[in-house]
Order: structure tokens, then C-alpha cells, then sequence
């Protein structure tokens, strides 16, 4: 065996083992991350803890097992409720809401109700536990397909949503974690989700074939779905300018 890739390779894993926060991860050779505002969502996103260890909770507190997922990093955010709510619609209302809470922004804060009409946490009556929970109770993918604003390849960046959900039932949602670029403008994206029953948040590696060292291109996560969570054809959504 070839030294050099053995060397690499070794690289990458300490790099990863010491990453602490999504925006440590490491990047492809030749990529550079892209930076966003700061106190946007984005960057919020890119900056959330990352757990020591890979395992993966779900919500009665036992470990979730290994069922196919190329575990990158698990999001260090345990879960709220000691209920089968926080699954993939879910992680994606908490992060949106725990940005406009860690923010001291809860007064712009909305949610969806099922037919992703909005609803304000300021006129809601609910505390905030209540009104995340509410979401989660009565909102799933189809509410975030019909009530964000369409995304645009172009520009995606973390926060931004990969839906799937056809006919309103069982759907996914997948959020935009990072984002690197080529020198000739290629882009990569971290993924992550939550699953059923309820579990923490992960980061997906990308398997060869999907992308490269472990980022996504945007074409290659589409085929990821396609081959191991065909659950309807996928749009990008955004929940609202930054």
C-alpha cells in the first residue's frame, strides 16, 4: 500500500476526531468553506457542537442502531422531549426556533401550522417548550414544502432544506449543515437529519460515489435519496431571508 493516502487518510481522521463544532469538520483538499453574514442562520448553523463520539440517541434514551447511516458528526443538541416527536420535520422547526431563541429574536419567530400557513410565537399564548411542541404535534414536511420560500441552487447555504414529500403523508427533510467551494466554483454541502423513531440530529458522510471526502454534491445527495430514502422527489426550501 501506498504511503501517501495512508497519511492522508490519518490527517482527515484527526481532523474530524477534533472537530467540536460543524464549521471544524475538514474540508476536500483543493475546497475552502464559504463564510455568511454574521448572526445570520447560516452561520449559526455552521457553528453548532458536535457530540465527542458518534452514537446517535433516540428519544427514550436508548441508542439508535446502526441502520445505514455514514455517521460525519452528531449535532451535541439532546433532545427536548421524552416523546417520538423531534424527527425530521421537527429538527428542522427546534434549530429554526432555537436560532430566534439563543438570538433574542423570538419576537420574529414563526412556525407552520400543517398547511404551512405561519404561526407567531408572539401571538401564540404558548411558552416556548409549548409552541415548538405544538409545531411538531401537528406540522411534518409537507408544512415546511408548502410554507417556506423556494431555494435556488445557486445560492443554498446552511439552514437551507432538501424536502421530499409528494401527497402531504410520510415525507424527509434533510438541512444544509456547510458549505465548500473549488477554486472553479464547485460547491459541496453537509447533510444531516434526524430520523424515526425520534433521534438526535446527524451529519451523513458521503459514501464514494457521492461526492468527495465526505461532502456532498448536490447531485450526489439527490441520488443518495433516491437510492436509500426514496420518500418523493426532492425541492430546496429556506424558511426566510437572512
Amino acid at each position: 500500500m501506498k504511503p501517501f493516502p495512508v497519511i492522508i487518510g490519518l490527517v482527515y481522521f484527526l481532523c474530524w476526531a477534533q472537530s467540536r463544532t460543524v464549521n471544524e469538520l475538514p474540508v476536500p483538499r483543493g475546497y475552502s468553506r464559504i463564510s455568511y453574514p454574521s448572526g445570520s442562520y447560516s452561520t449559526w448553523i455552521t457553528r453548532l457542537p458536535l457530540k465527542a463520539d458518534k452514537s446517535i440517541k433516540a428519544y427514550d434514551g436508548s441508542l439508535v442502531e446502526n441502520i445505514g447511516y455514514n455517521v460525519f458528526g452528531v449535532v451535541d443538541l439532546p433532545l427536548l422531549y421524552r416523546q417520538d416527536l423531534e424527527q425530521c420535520a421537527d429538527f428542522a422547526f427546534r434549530l429554526w426556533a432555537d436560532y430566534h431563541l439563543k438570538n433574542n429574536l423570538l419576537d420574529r419567530l414563526y412556525l407552520f401550522d400543517y398547511e404551512g400557513n405561519k404561526s407567531y410565537f408572539k401571538s401564540s399564548g404558548k411558552s416556548y417548550s409549548a409552541f415548538l411542541k405544538w409545531t411538531m404535534a401537528h406540522a411534518n414536511s409537507h408544512s415546511i414544502k408548502k410554507g417556506c420560500i423556494i431555494a435556488t441552487e445557486i445560492d443554498l447555504m446552511p439552514g437551507d432544506m432538501v424536502v421530499q414529500n409528494e401527497a402531504g403523508g410520510i415525507g424527509h427533510v434533510s438541512i444544509i449543515m456547510d458549505v465548500c467551494e473549488s477554486p472553479e466554483k464547485k460547491r459541496l454541502y453537509l447533510f444531516g437529519f434526524s430520523f424515526m423513531p425520534a433521534q438526535e440530529f446527524h451529519i451523513e458522510y458521503a459514501p464514494t460515489g457521492y461526492g468527495k471526502e465526505g461532502w456532498y454534491s448536490l447531485e450526489g445527495y439527490y441520488r443518495y435519496l433516491s437510492h436509500y430514502l426514496d420518500l418523493g422527489r426532492p425541492v430546496l426550501r429556506r424558511f426566510g431571508k437572512q
